[in-house]
Order: structure tokens, then sequence, then C-alpha cells
């Protein structure tokens, strides 16, 4: 939790973690190069770490130091644009690059790029061959805001990619199937996982023969989600649970596995009126607990401090929210003492401001606001207590 003074109050921001396993550990391996601010994929190969950065940049792959993370090379993808590069996979022979997001649904130029590793390993330009796809039971274009039909995670499976959207409206992810040949395809869906959250990028478990996604909720909590190997088609079988990762507030966007039971987790850049963080790489150890977090499609239970056996001290904020609904609930264990109540964008713009704990008390009607991320501010005594929030 950081503390920061400003205007004679001070301003509580960030989360606690709760539920974290003890078997999982999270350390910063360091800051990525600001040329990398909005590394979105990520993958260990050959003894470097690759990465690219998100939607509107250069079609560029970074090849960076395992230690120093500084940039050794940039590989040109050619003939292509980076119209939403989110997550990088890899097999024996090529690199996958999914040209996948899609917030508002409405794209119908999805597609994997495939390079070879052999033009990759010898070449700063390469060129790319196109597996188009659109997704076999999309019917509906229209833009609604953001979408169940964005995705950001993708691996190599067999002789199969799948990819797992980030599902904005529901909170699911829903898994498909590609071939990695080149052509036009309808991805074949293949089961669904109710995680409460955002999927951003998904990676082999060589200890199990599973996969682990990364995340993070409404709140900008990070998590992963491990899954135990399954059949010859994908689901999610028993056993498939979700991990609060103790990395603070951010947005969690790339994962690769690396030796030692261990993973690279790459985080954006992000900045606003209250704080900065730069884009970092962390390294998660260790195997899931076997008490770690279930998921039910049904349970919204606030994610934040305190929770059901720890209670909450009087300074503890939590917030929640039931998907689909235009209604941010929040929990504050002394809400009389609310003096008042306000949302700020990320540069620090108040979008609302009312004095009072507000009616009815612990909610707050967010439907007027554009997809984005928020802070929600309590002034209580002496007190600014915020909590960021996604508005989707």
């Amino acid at each position: 939790m950081g503390m920061k003074k400003t205007l004679g109050w001070v301003l509580v921001l960030g989360w606690i973690p709760v539920g974290l396993s003890a078997q999982v550990s999270v350390e910063l391996r360091g800051r990525l190069p600001e040329e990398v601010r909005e590394s979105s994929g990520l993958l260990l190969s050959r003894n470097t770490l690759i990465t690219h950065n998100d939607s509107g940049n250069e079609p560029l792959l970074y090849v960076l130091d395992t230690t120093s993370l500084q940039i050794r090379r940039r590989v040109s993808v050619t003939g292509v644009a980076n119209t939403d590069w989110e997550d990088l996979a890899e097999d024996e022979d090529y690199l996958y690059i999914a040209d996948i997001g899609n917030n508002l649904g409405l794209r119908q130029d999805l597609k994997v790029l495939r390079v070879s590793k052999a033009a990759f390993d010898t070449s700063d330009e390469v060129p790319a061959e196109v597996i188009a796809f659109g997704y076999e039971d999309q019917t509906d274009f229209v833009n609604n805001g953001n979408s169940d039909w964005d995705a950001e995670a993708l691996v190599a499976w067999g002789d199969s990619l799948l990819i797992f959207t980030k599902q904005w409206r529901s909170g699911a992810t829903a898994v498909y199937s590609l071939p990695k040949s080149p052509g036009q395809y309808r991805a074949r869906r293949l089961a669904e996982y109710p995680v409460r959250g955002l999927v951003t990028a998904a990676a082999p478990d060589p200890a199990t023969g599973g996969l682990v996604l990364l995340g993070y909720s409404t709140q900008l909590q990070p998590f992963s989600v491990f899954v135990p190997a399954s059949g010859p088609v994908f689901d999610f079988p028993q056993g498939t649970r979700k991990e609060l990762l103790d990395i603070g507030f951010g947005q969690t966007e790339g994962l690769s596995p690396a030796p030692g039971n261990r993973f690279y987790v790459s985080s954006e850049s992000y900045a606003n009126a209250f704080l900065s963080l730069p884009a970092s790489v962390f390294i998660l150890s260790g195997a899931p607990a076997p008490g770690g977090e279930p998921v039910s499609p049904h349970d919204t239970k606030p994610e934040g401090p305190g929770g059901a056996e720890g209670g909450m001290g009087r300074n503890d904020l939590r917030l929640f929210r039931s998907p689909g609904s235009p209604i941010l609930g929040y929990v504050l264990e002394d809400p009389d003492r609310i003096l008042a109540r306000a949302v700020y964008d990320t540069t620090g713009r108040t979008v609302f401001f009312e004095h009072g704990p507000g009616s009815p008390p612990g909610q707050l009607d967010i439907s007027s606001l554009e997809n984005s991320v928020y802070y929600l501010a309590l002034y209580v005594g002496d007190r600014i207590l915020s909590r960021p929030f996604l508005s989707y």
C-alpha cells in the first residue's frame, strides 16, 4: 500500500492481497526499457526474452537480455501491420504473433502471424505467414462497448493454436482452437471458464503438462490460473485453480515459462495523477496450492482487503461488481464517516463528485462512464481512500 500527501489529505492507494498462496511467490526482475513500455506479449526462447508493443506500434519484435532486460535486437516483421498484437507463442519451428486484440468486437481481420525461427535467428527483417480467422459463433459485429469477443492470450498446443478470450461483459474466458497452417479458418469453440477477470496471456506449464493463464481483475489485481493437463481436446479439468499474485496494482500482460518451475511475467507501464508504474518483468515461482481459489460462475465476492475470515480495518475499502451490472459496489467498515465521493480518470480529471455518503449507500451508478480505468475516491475523515476499477 502506498501513501501520498496531497492538499492536506492522505491518499491511501492500492490493494492488500488476500488468498495468496504461500507456494506461489513473485519477485521483481527489473524494469523494461522505455521503448517497450507497452509490452503486451512475452516469450522466453533460446535464452533470450522476446516482446512486442501492442496496438498502433511498429510491427517489431524486441529481443531482450534475460538479466539486464536491455534490448539486444529489433526484428521487423515485414508485410504486416501491428493492428493489435497481444501475445506470443512458439513451437519447435515457428513463432506465433497474436494479432487478436478486439475490444469492441468489431474486427473481421483477426489473425495469427507465423514467423520462421530459422529466419528470425539470422535476419533483422522476417516475413510473416497469415493464419486468418473468425470465431465460429460470432454473428454480431455491432459496437456495444467492450465486448466478449476481445482476446489477448495465445498458446501452441500440439498441432493446434489455442486462443483464450478476454470477456469484458461476462468476466469469463472461452478457448478456441485454430490450425497452425496459413489459411482462412473459423475458430472452433472448445470450452469456457468463469475466471471472474480479464485474461491477457497464456503459456504452457512444463512441470504439469497443463497451461497457465495470466490476467487481472476489474480492480486491476493480477492473477494466474493453473490448468492441469487435459485430454486430447483441451478443456478446464477438475483442479483448475485461480491464484492472486502479490505484484500490486497493475496490468499484467505477458507470460512465459522459465527453467525451475518458474514463469516470467511482464506488465505494461501505467501513469496517472496518483502514481506512475514502469513496465516491468517479474519472476513467478512455485506451484499452486491445493487450497487455491476455486471459481464459481455466480461468485461476486468483493476482491480486495479483508474477507470473510480476515475482517476489515476501518480504512479498508473493497470494490465489487456483478458481471454486466452498471453498479459499482463498495464496502467500508464505517460508511457514515464518508464526507464525499469522487471518480477520477487516469489523467486525474474529476468525472464525478458529490458531498456525503451517497444514496443508496455502498453503490455508485457508473453506466455513464466511457470504457476505461478510473479511480473511486472516498473522502473519509482526514483521509482519501482510493481504489482503481475498470468501466466496461
